[in-house]
């Protein structure tokens, strides 16, 4: 076999390390993705409309407060506010195509099926109702009667919860940056569907608009290496509007 000559090798090398360099990127990009569906997928917990969330979310917020890991409390509030647009997302579409008391499994279906054919009406959910109205009238003493007060809380927590992550979260890591800007990019889309089930009654437009522009400017951010968050200003990070206070 000839000998392989010294300019051809240096070629070689070199298209090896345009190739790794090349890949570098893409793996980053993997890790980041794979690293964001644990921030979207979170254990079930209470129904954000039930009148027993709030222990849930006290009991959260007691967990995390006790987290010494700056970046890992800060994942976790990365996770607390997607969630939060989750349940709004999910609220909000329960509202359009499935409104009212939700029937208990099994008792509820049990129930109704024989008054109905004994009465002939038309009842749904029976034991539904009566643990519905007891819940809205807890949620009424707590200040979150409606859907639409529950999703107006939740979107400004979101934002809330996002502000103290980016104090949390280290700024000018690569793995950092990737994390934020995938985790922006789904926020950007999942926004885009609550507003596909938001109606201009609801009066979310405002709490959207200003929601996505933020979500989109650290997204923009983070892509370009810039730090959104920077730790040394008083207040939310750049680009993130102080939360409102509940009515």
């Amino acid at each position: 076999m000839l000998p392989i000559s010294g300019v051809i090798q240096r070629r070689l090398l070199a298209a090896g390390i345009a190739a790794a360099l090349a890949l570098a990127p893409l793996s980053v990009a993997a890790d980041a993705s794979s690293e964001v569906d644990a921030l979207w997928n979170q254990p079930d917990g209470v129904s954000v409309d039930s009148a027993y969330y709030v222990v849930q979310s006290w009991w959260d917020g007691l967990t995390r407060g006790t987290q010494s890991d700056p970046t890992q409390r800060g994942l976790d509030e990365l996770a607390r506010a997607n969630t939060d647009l989750l349940n709004a997302y999910t609220l909000l579409q329960r509202q359009r195509t499935d409104p009212g008391p939700q029937p208990v499994a099994i008792i509820d279906p049990l129930l109704s099926g024989v008054y109905n054919a004994v009465t002939g009406s038309n009842v749904k959910a029976p034991i539904g109702s009566v643990f519905s109205w007891a819940n809205q009238s807890l949620l009424k003493l707590e200040g979150r009667g409606s859907t639409n007060e529950i999703v107006r809380s939740l979107l400004q927590d979101y934002r809330a919860r996002q502000a103290a992550a980016m104090r949390d979260l280290p700024s000018g890591h690569a793995d950092t940056d990737a994390l934020l800007a995938a985790n922006a990019e789904r926020e950007t889309a999942f926004l885009v569907k609550i507003k596909g089930v938001a109606a201009p009654p609801d009066g979310l437009a405002a709490l959207l608009d200003a929601a996505d522009q933020s979500t989109q400017g650290k997204g923009k951010d983070k892509a370009n290496g810039k730090d959104s968050g920077s730790k040394g200003q008083s207040g939310n990070p750049k680009g993130a509007a102080q939360p409102q206070k509940k009515k």
